[in-house]
């Protein structure tokens, strides 16, 4: 995304808003991820002077996607153009406190919003999003299927369609309805694939759940087919920038953690990290897959290398996290426990709630294995 934004035309934005980005590691951001709980990296708000949330929308977009954002931020600071509109901006307002009204909130602008409405496919995203967020699995992956049907096969379409597949992956696999939600929305997650729109981030998720997938059926043919497809395009991606190389590496990464061989990325990840001397999450990623691959000593020197690139609190933790498991797996039970206090006293400090918890709540079940 940064690097799209980075060349994204928009200067007929000039003096209409100021451009804020917030990183979760830093301590001073806390206050404001406590107000505006990001669901999904990267998030984007539209807010007033008064600090007012006008509009919010998470997850990758393409560069027309971020225009109609802004100008329905504008239009929305003016004020509301239709009932429709006034809906929605309540809606997304229950969306970013996380309430469970939500959901019942996007459904209330769809009945109001006409066929044609240019925000009907931003609420139909946002209402699978909501029932994600819910965790209503069923409703959430019947409605993306419903709804992406019916859309455009644009970026908004294939968003969508991720929010379905999350949803099938993260249910329970002998679910009753699982077969056929899932018979209706593989094959327009492969549409989106097909589809010149979709972004690169978006591609990404889709490759990731059709893959969660296939590996929950056991079709490991499936799944390696998937893998390749996935790694070759990524090993076809020529990065312009430090941004986009993290990005083609934390899908490297993330296919390989479902299905395949570390020592397929290993050497572009280890290329990587010679390439970004001060950036830690490349000596994460190398130390994700030396872990992967068994290779417990080198996972320790790559997590010692990430920790000395001056990490925040969330990648330190992460770094002492994977540290700690080489060490167990290597019979030092002691210092793996030494690295775990280390992971949850940065953990106990990252600003963003949910991830806070998450983190003390994986590091207190590694502690407690031990």
């Amino acid at each position: 995304m940064r690097t799209m934004l980075a060349h994204a035309d928009l200067s007929r934005y000039a003096g209409q808003f100021v451009w804020l980005e917030m990183n979760f590691d830093k301590p001073e951001n806390h206050d404001f991820f406590s107000r505006f709980e990001a669901s999904a990296t990267p998030t984007f708000y539209v807010i007033n002077a008064e600090g007012k949330l006008l509009s919010d929308q998470p997850g990758a977009m393409s560069e027309e996607e971020l225009r109609t954002f802004l100008d329905r931020g504008i239009s929305l600071a003016q004020k509301p153009q239709s009932s429709a509109d006034a809906a929605l901006q309540r809606a997304d307002a229950l969306l970013s406190t996380k309430s469970p009204d939500a959901a019942a909130a996007y459904e209330e602008v769809l009945r109001l919003a006409p066929s044609d409405w240019p925000s009907r496919p931003l609420a139909q995203y946002s209402l699978v999003t909501a029932l994600q967020l819910q965790e209503q699995y069923q409703r959430c992956a019947e409605t993306a299927a419903r709804e992406a049907a019916v859309m455009k096969h644009d970026n908004t379409f294939a968003s969508t369609v991720v929010a379905g597949m999350w949803c099938l992956v993260q249910s329970d696999t002998k679910a009753p309805w699982r077969t056929a939600a899932a018979d209706k929305l593989e094959p327009l997650a492969k549409q989106a694939l097909a589809s010149p729109e979709t972004v690169r981030d978006e591609r990404n998720e889709l490759y990731r759940t059709l893959m969660f997938l296939a590996s929950s059926r056991n079709d490991k043919v499936q799944a390696a087919s998937l893998e390749d497809k996935w790694l070759k395009e990524l090993d076809a991606v020529k990065p312009a920038d430090d941004e986009e190389r993290s990005a083609v590496d934390i899908a490297r990464v993330e296919a390989i953690s479902i299905y395949g061989d570390p020592e397929r990325v290993l050497p572009a990840l280890r290329s990587s990290e010679l390439s970004m001397p001060h950036n830690y999450n490349a000596s994460l990623r190398v130390a994700q897959m030396e872990k992967a691959a068994k290779h417990y000593d080198a996972t320790i020197a790559a997590c010692d290398r990430g920790l000395s690139r001056n990490p925040g609190v969330l990648g330190r933790s992460w770094l002492l996290q994977t540290k700690a498991d080489a060490l167990k797996q290597k019979g030092q039970s002691g210092e793996a426990r030494g690295a775990l206090e280390q992971a949850l006293e940065s953990a106990q400090q990252i600003p963003s709630q949910q991830s806070r918890e998450n983190n003390v709540k994986r590091i207190k079940q590694a502690m407690a294995a031990l």
